[in-house]
């Protein structure tokens, strides 16, 4: 072994800017904990953020958005990128800097009309970067939605040099300007690139194809989750290495210990071939692959996070993940299919001492006042041992995790956890209907999940309910359930919600189709990479739009991930942090009309999308009905369509948008009412109503910003 290696780390686009993730701080901790020097680590989807408003990225975006041409693209794709163009705002560098202010401002950040503007700020200038490549492949800000070829993973679009060119088109002068020049300058012999999701796959293939054009000589490596599902979900073995071409070796599964046999390999000039989670490109010849190895937790030391630019996070907070357990000591659940796992839902169940536990986080708190447990769960005895000992030697910092909601969490239990600064934890609850939990094997009863669910309640403890309706063979009545036990409950949870069950390749109920009542057990059409598959079972199906109907609404957040309201993000922590359980009432206070708002000026929040080009206004309209995010139906094909400036579309009747316009330039309530003088005052405050509730409007001026 030698320490001499040289290596660079990169953490491509596109996922959460809010803060850094913990992938690769792990194996770069790990790799010197055995001796090797640290690796440059490189967080390349917050730095091509920042980039892309600099005086000259900005300056290169104006001119490729005044010759955008879509006509080198024919068919749905080109129909597709005329209609996304429709309502596309035009980039403000001036709001950004505003907008990543107030996210980065310790007071501001808290004010939830500074919070709401700045992340509306954020994603239109997305949107409009985004427009160079696909038009519309960003949606709130930092997700991708790309053609649909890649997203179900086929071969030849992850392999298309010029789909992929496209995709990553609005970073090109980060990667021109910054990232390779960088990367050819470092002498670098190793580059490894960690993708933790889907989206970030496009962004780290391109990246890969310039790292090997600009250093052909490095040992370039990929690993991480995302990979992983390539590997594991891949139809046909040969696909793997057609997408990762550019790739000497991906690691598969958990990577410190892989990571560090690789740099060992290139400092004594060999191949890294010894280690199981290590898979050699096929120009190196055919290997003997022996089982996956999975960590010992307790040779994997306390991550160290200082490497990562933590002042250009969109977060007043440092947020650090952190790891002390792997895999879920329940491990039966039906529908779960997550990690390497074999023949069980997740990887093999480990978890690190409680006193490891304690020095790591006395450590992290020394660096970051939030740490997010990010694990599959936790074991109730374990955090029971570990609130008890970070409140005996007085620790300060906050924290959250996945748990399930055992009996064993008693009111006293409940409150110990809040005083060792537990402010909120995420549950998995699935399902309201008892039938339902049997068939998951959940192992809960819905009326024990409400006892435990109060008491973290009473403990100023914010519970973030995750569920989903459509398992196989539920009834309409059954779903019904699920949403009536959430929306019957609005006090005892924070946010989350009811998504929709998706069935994937690893879970039991694929493996075992007739046990569940399902047939027709078969692969999206199209995917190579089968990451889905899709099955008939008639009883769920008929129920599918009412049960979307019912569930519409239940969630009370405004924004998905990244940002505050969605489930498990940093700002959501933040704010449970600053309001504990009152968290609802805090954004659904600027979603009010308020006796004060007649003489308050407000000004539309978005646009109307121009009906031109009908065909095209027509695509535009089915593709948004497509993605309004589980509100059911399509968009009336007689309505008008607003695009608020996050990119949420609505369908307004003509009267309302008489009272829209009004609010082109900023007008009072009372104003707008005395410009409707023929309409009755009670159905007037009606319309202000749901305009301020859906944000279709906004109030013009915030509120002050404290002195400095």
């Amino acid at each position: 072994m030698s320490g001499t290696v040289k290596a660079a780390l990169i953490y491509p686009p596109l996922t959460d800017p809010t803060s850094g993730y913990h992938s690769l701080n792990y194996l770069d901790s790990y790799a010197r904990a055995q001796g090797h020097q640290p690796a440059e680590i490189i967080d390349a989807n917050i730095e091509a953020f920042h980039h892309s408003y600099t005086p000259s990225a900005y300056d290169w975006l104006r001119r490729e958005l005044s010759r955008l041409s879509i006509d080198d693209l024919s068919g749905p794709d080109a129909l597709m990128a005329r209609a996304n163009q429709l309502g596309l705002p035009d980039p403000d560098p001036e709001r950004l800097r505003r907008s990543i202010g107030v996210l980065q401002d310790p007071t501001l950040f808290y004010d939830y009309r500074h919070y709401q503007d700045a992340v509306e700020g954020v994603i239109s200038w997305m949107d409009a970067l985004g427009s160079v490549g696909f038009p519309g492949q960003f949606h709130a800000g930092f997700r991708l939605h790309p053609p649909p070829m890649i997203s179900i993973g086929s071969v030849a679009a992850l392999t298309d040099e010029a789909l992929l060119a496209r995709l990553n088109r609005p970073f090109l002068p980060y990667y021109e300007d910054v990232l390779i020049p960088r990367l050819a300058a470092g002498g670098h012999q190793v580059i490894g690139i960690s993708a933790t999701y889907q989206w970030q796959l496009p962004f780290a293939l391109w990246i890969a194809r310039l790292v090997r054009q600009a250093c052909p000589d490095v040992f370039l490596i990929a690993g991480g989750t995302e990979v992983s599902d390539v590997w594991k979900c891949a139809s046909k073995p040969e696909y793997v290495f057609q997408v990762l071409a550019d790739f000497d070796a991906i690691v598969v599964g958990e990577g410190e210990s892989a990571y560090t046999e690789i740099l060992d390999a290139v400092a004594a000039g060999t191949l890294p071939a010894g280690h199981p989670n290590v898979r050699l490109h096929p120009k190196y010849g055919r290997q003997r692959h022996l089982p996956l190895r999975y960590e010992r937790l307790a040779q994997v030391p306390v991550p160290d996070f200082s490497g990562l630019p933590w002042d250009l996070y969109l977060s007043p907070e440092r947020f650090v993940y952190y790891s002390p357990t792997r895999g879920c000591y329940w491990n039966k659940c039906t529908f779960c299919d997550y990690g390497l796992n074999t023949d069980g839902p997740t990887s093999p169940w480990r978890q690190d001492t409680v006193a490891t536990m304690v020095a790591d986080v006395t450590e992290l708190s020394k660096f970051a006042k939030f740490i997010y447990f990010s694990v599959d769960v936790l074991a109730p005895a374990t955090i029971l041992r570990f609130a008890e000992q970070v409140v005996e030697r007085g620790l300060d910092f906050r924290w959250g995790a996945e748990i399930r909601l055992e009996k064993y969490w008693s009111d006293e239990r409940c409150e110990l956890l809040r005083r060792s600064g537990c402010v909120a934890i995420s549950v998995g609850f699935e399902s309201g209907n008892q039938r339902i939990l049997d068939l998951i094997d959940k192992g809960t009863k819905p009326e024990q999940v409400r006892r435990t669910m109060t008491a973290m309640t009473k403990a100023n403890i914010g519970v973030q309910m995750m569920g989903f309706t459509g398992f196989p063979t539920e009834t309409r009545e059954e779903a019904l359930d699920s949403v009536t036990f959430l929306r019957d409950n609005p006090d005892l949870w924070t946010l989350g919600g009811l998504g929709d069950f998706m069935l994937t390749p690893g879970a039991i109920v694929a493996k075992e189709p007739e046990r569940f009542g399902i047939t027709n057990v078969r692969p999206v059409e199209g995917s190579d990479i089968v990451r889905m598959l899709k099955y008939d079972e008639p009883v769920t199906e008929a129920a599918q739009a009412e049960v979307a109907q019912a569930k519409a609404g239940l969630n009370p957040g405004h924004y998905h991930r990244p940002w505050l309201g969605s489930t498990d993000t940093p700002h959501t922590f933040f704010y449970h942090d600053r309001y504990g359980t009152a968290v609802r009432g805090v954004l659904a206070n600027d979603r009010v009309r308020h006796d004060t708002d007649d003489q308050t000026e407000f000004l539309a929040n978005g646009s109307f999308v121009d009906r031109d080009d009908e065909q095209v206004w027509e695509a535009y309209r089915r593709i948004r009905s497509d993605e309004q995010d589980g509100v059911p139906g399509e968009l009336p094909a007689d309505r008008h369509l607003f695009r608020r400036v996050d990119g949420q579309v609505f369908a307004l009747n003509r009267s309302s948008r008489l009272f829209l316009d009004l609010f082109s330039a900023p007008l009072t309530l009372a104003e707008a009412q005395r410009r409707l003088w023929i309409v009755e005052p009670t159905v007037a405050d009606r319309v202000w109503r749901t305009f301020i509730g859906q944000r279709l409007i906004r109030r013009h001026r915030l509120p002050a910003e404290p002195a400095r």
